[in-house]
């Protein structure tokens, strides 16, 4: 038998998708690709968290 109709017909044949729940399954994808690029990563929060604050100057105060 060829592996791809093997394939096929482990993962259940043919499938009619309702329109309602592809529409439900795109706009969770926009959702948590938004969620995903509003957030920092892991590794630079822990540089943020790691790295020691500058202060900056206040040139207006300061003596020149």
């Amino acid at each position: 038998m060829d592996t791809n109709i093997a394939a096929w017909m482990i993962a259940g044949g043919p499938r009619v998708e309702d329109p309602h729940a592809q529409r439900e399954r795109e706009q969770l994808h926009a959702f948590r690709e938004s969620r995903r690029v509003e957030r920092p990563s892991l590794l630079n929060r822990i540089r943020g968290i790691s790295r020691p604050r500058q202060t900056e100057l206040d040139l207006v105060c300061c003596p020149a």
